[in-house]
């Protein structure tokens, strides 16, 4: 989802991590090995790590009653040996501990007496230890439990028992594990964020169909090959949804009532279309399908979707996009690569204002129809327009006047010349790759203004001699013109070209390595005129001025 809010923001989040400045405590000194940190400047927690621990007789004498009764304490024991945990109890450090994460411990019996004392306890990390099943004991002893985590710890089956005495759960983690069964009534009703991903869940079992508070939900990474009466019946509060990565062959019906969904990704699975499912979906900002079998949009298929953002499409087997993409006000980056299109009309984007990014690139694309100037507003500002890997022959002057782009990809299509209206209008063009074409000349470039252009790629194509290809560059910068066939370069070049990097004068560098370019003494004129122009040809060194002199020399005895 170029993309970019991240899956760990989301988790982050959930579970309530926090990154800050490391602010002392008092008693830092004191209780080491451990350490401690404030959490925040006015806040009343403090953040307490005993880690790589030999034992929690060490951690037992290392913070007994070393902070006073209501100062609330966010406790992590990790990567430690607690092989005498049968020994102790938590009440025995004599600490508010609201937050507890016991990380890497190796963790695989967890005795109901060790947790003795965590009344207070409102956060439980277990995760990455050994646990064979959910520790049911453990909870009891945390009543004001409201967020547990027990990620990639060998779980593989989730009874209806597992979390019935803990009546507040609202965030639940249970990702990486080795689930494959769910109890029908093992997910508490209180819950608002629940993480199933990564697990081995074939069926849900209809566990899910009453968590009417639920907003975000992960089901990602698993065998899922339907989720139609199986996701929330009254779904109203649910935000976002990610259930990539499975086996999915139809979109889920429920969504079409989900009123609050924000978020949607269903890659990598096997829909064949969407059957106007998310029509109504107008709070949708990010929809991610791409690797999927996707054939087909209809006209009407994102009908109200006012706010989208960000829609990736990419690797389906999309033919055409019937006007699909018309009432996607808000949308800012359209990923198509890697389908079946053939022709791309700029049509498909009239009126979308705030579209920034769209790729296009592994499709089959010969022909670009309907011209941005005439037919688009103003306003539209396409910044980077990835057209790679296609089979375009010519540009039909397509791309004329497409206002605001700076990133424009041509790079490995079937292109052989550029025509004079190809390029007109495109002042803010600031990156031109052109290369892996079959492109003989770059005239069209000494005629057309570029003002911005400061990166120009054209190698691997047929070019055969430089002229005043860069006379409407004045502020090319990078010019890669490698494994071509040029064999001549004349002094003027460069000569209406000046490099300039963020407003600063720099050096245009002109790299021709992989060419048949002619060591003669015109050659040696041309580079120290292009140096006194602050331009350097680069990769010819079996044309340094010692070898051309030698070569010189000889011409003439």
């Amino acid at each position: 989802m170029p993309g970019s809010v991240t899956m760990s923001t989301f988790l982050y989040t959930l579970l309530g991590l926090t990154v800050g400045a490391s602010l002392h405590c008092s008693v830092r000194r004191e209780i080491s090995p451990c350490t401690c940190r404030l959490q925040e400047p006015t806040s009343n927690t403090i953040l307490v790590a005993c880690e790589r621990m030999s034992s929690f007789t060490q951690v037992v004498d290392a913070l007994r009653d070393k902070f006073p009764p209501d100062t609330d304490i966010a406790l992590r024991i990790a990567y430690s040996h607690l092989d005498d945990f049968t020994n102790h109890s938590f009440q025995e450090l004599g600490l508010a501990v609201t937050k507890l994460k016991l990380n890497h411990d190796n963790l695989s019996s967890l005795p109901e007496s060790v947790f003795s004392g965590l009344g207070r306890t409102e956060y439980l990390s277990l995760a990455d230890n050994s646990l064979p099943a959910v520790p049911q004991q453990v909870l009891r002893k945390m009543p004001v439990l409201k967020t547990l985590d027990i990620g990639r710890s060998q779980l593989q089956a989730i009874t209806d028992a597992d979390f019935q005495q803990i009546p507040d759960l609202q965030h639940l983690v249970l990702a990486g594990n080795d689930i494959s069964q769910l109890g029908h009534a093992s997910m508490p009703h209180t819950l608002r964020h629940l993480h199933l991903g990564r697990n081995k869940l074939s069926h849900l079992n209809g566990t899910l169909r009453g968590l009417t508070e639920l907003e975000w939900l992960f089901l990602n990474d698993n065998q899922l090959t339907t989720l139609d009466e199986q996701l929330p019946q009254e779904g109203q509060k649910l935000a976002l949804l990610h259930a990539g990565n499975n086996l999915l062959q139809k979109m889920p019906q429920d969504i079409r009532n989900y009123n609050a969904i924000e978020a949607l990704f269903l890659q990598n699975n096997e829909l064949p279309n969407l059957g106007g499912i998310l029509q109504r979906a107008r709070k949708l900002k990010r929809l991610h399908l791409c690797h999927n079998n996707i054939r087909e949009l209809s006209p009407d298929e994102f009908n109200e979707l006012d706010s989208l953002e960000d829609l990736q499409l990419g690797h389906n087997q999309l033919t055409s996009l019937n006007g699909s993409l018309l009432p996607l006000r808000s949308l800012r980056c359209l990923n198509l690569t890697n389908n079946l299109m053939e022709e791309f009309s700029l049509q498909e984007i009239i009126g979308l204002r705030r579209l920034r990014i769209i790729d296009l690139s592994h499709n089959k694309i010969s022909r670009l129809s309907g011209q941005l100037e005439n037919l688009v507003e103003p306003e539209t500002r396409i910044v980077e327009l990835r057209l790679d890997y296609n089979l375009l022959h010519s540009l039909d002057g397509a791309l004329m006047g497409v206002h605001g782009l700076q990133k424009l990809n041509l790079s490995n299509n079937l292109l052989e010349n550029f025509a004079p209206d190809d390029l007109i209008g495109l002042e803010d063009l600031r990156i031109l790759d052109v290369s892996f074409n079959r492109l003989n000349t770059l005239e069209e470039t000494s005629k057309t203004f570029l003002p911005s252009l400061e990166y120009l790629y054209a190698s691997h194509n047929a070019l055969t001699e430089l002229k005043q290809d860069f006379h409407g560059l004045p502020s090319l910068c990078w010019a890669d013109l490698q494994d071509n066939f040029i064999q001549s370069i004349e002094q003027d070049l460069a000569a209406k070209t000046r490099c300039r990097m963020h407003g600063l004068p720099g050096t245009l560098k002109v790299f021709l390595s992989g060419n048949p370019v002619q060591c003669n003494a015109q050659l040696l004129e041309t580079i120290a005129a292009m140096e006194a122009n602050f331009t350097k040809l680069l990769g010819l060194a079996h044309c340094s001025p010692s070898n051309m002199t030698s070569v010189i020399t000889a011409s003439a005895a």
